[in-house]
């Protein structure tokens, strides 16, 4: 079942960059944008066969958590862009061009999205009756294999093409600043403006912020909340910010699977990682629940920590998800009532209280049912 799963991915990705194409008339005017699809499912497929194959690595990017939450995100980002009869329209016509016919456009999309939605239920399926297998301890992951070491040089070459691109390439050098400076500045109406700005693919660009961000401990993520929710409206608002801010988790926590335990102990001491472990063995399962109602705790650096664990990256995510969601939506509609009535406002602000009250108790519960789960072991 992993090729099936490699090959749905290749196919969502390949249906994304189509729809994205058409909104490119240079494009429209010169290929059929249907075989983007095939394309990327292939070119995805022989990465799997050289990594997950011929490397004998595990292609753990497209387990079913984050084949889901490929999904999941993916599917917000089209609606934001196109909305749902567009959508309709443009799927169906990528289909269309793909199989030179004259199918009926929505009923195309339709059949599509139904075929879709069966892949994935069969691949959930699959997911549950045969699981990863966990890591039998944290000592296997701390040594230095054949998969850590190519992870680390994978991990090194993509941040130094992050970090080359930024003195290289004038359009990414003035993104990257003007998007730090606007977070620095808390100034949440000129962020809104300058996404704005960039018309149907303000959305896209919101994402690639939100995960920039997560790369960068000191940059605040709630004023893009804010400003999400200000352009979107608080419930479209806060989906994008979630799922935008899962995916930079995820970002997160695979840099420091990529660099690894044994590279990482060079570069912040041992110690400091043991601590770390310490800190994960106390508190549990609950850990990263427990960090992330805390909204005054590091979003990015418990994203990072986890990966120095040998935490199972689908508990990571089930758990970041959890903990990210109340203060999303809080914020989501906080943003959302700023061009609204002061009584909104207030509202918002209370709800902001009520959400740091509510975390600390939560914490505390949880605290509580791990400790008596110590003392029952």
């Amino acid at each position: 079942m992993t090729k099936l799963r490699v090959l749905y991915n290749g196919v969502i990705w390949g249906l994304f960059g189509a729809l994205l194409a058409w909104q490119s008339t240079w494009l429209q005017m010169r290929i059929a944008l249907g075989w983007f699809v095939p394309l990327i499912a292939v070119i995805v497929y022989l990465c799997y066969l050289f990594y997950g194959r011929h490397l004998q690595q595990n292609w753990a990017i497209f387990r079913f958590i984050q084949t889901l939450m490929t999904t999941i995100v993916l599917g917000i980002l089209l609606l934001l862009i196109y909305h749902w009869q567009p959508l309709l329209v443009v799927l169906g016509a990528t289909v269309r061009e793909l199989f030179h016919t004259d199918w009926a456009l929505a009923r195309t999309a339709y059949i599509l999205l139904g075929f879709l939605g069966f892949w994935l239920v069969v691949l959930a399926v699959d997911a549950y009756r045969h699981p990863v297998a966990k890591l039998q301890s944290a000592d296997n992951f701390k040594q230095t294999t054949l998969q850590s070491k190519v992870g680390l040089v994978v991990t090194v070459l993509f941040l130094l093409a992050l970090v080359a691109g930024y003195y290289l390439i004038p359009g990414y050098h003035h993104f990257i600043t003007t998007m730090s400076s606007l977070l620095v500045r808390l100034d949440i109406s000129a962020l809104r403006d300058y996404i704005n700005s960039f018309g149907m693919w303000g959305p896209l660009i919101s994402t690639l912020l939100m995960i920039f961000q997560s790369l960068l401990a000191p940059l605040p993520a709630f004023v893009l909340t804010f400003a999400n929710a200000y352009l979107y409206g608080w419930y479209w608002g806060a989906a994008l910010s979630w799922s935008s801010a899962m995916l930079g988790a995820l970002l997160c926590f695979y840099i420091a699977r990529g660099i690894g335990r044994p590279f990482a102990e060079k570069l912040i001491t041992k110690n400091a990682l043991d601590k770390m472990d310490h800190f994960f063995a106390e508190y549990g399962d609950y850990t990263i629940v427990v960090l992330r109602l805390l909204p005054f705790v590091s979003f990015d650096e418990v994203s990072y920590g986890a990966g120095f664990t040998d935490i199972r990256v689908n508990k990571f995510l089930i758990a970041t998800g959890i903990g990210q969601l109340p203060a999303t939506i809080v914020y989501s509609f906080v943003g959302g009532s700023l061009g609204g009535s002061k009584l909104m406002l207030f509202m918002a602000l209370i709800g902001v209280i009520l959400l740091i009250v509510v975390s600390l108790f939560v914490r505390k519960i949880l605290l509580k049912r791990q400790a008596k789960r110590q003392v029952g072991v």
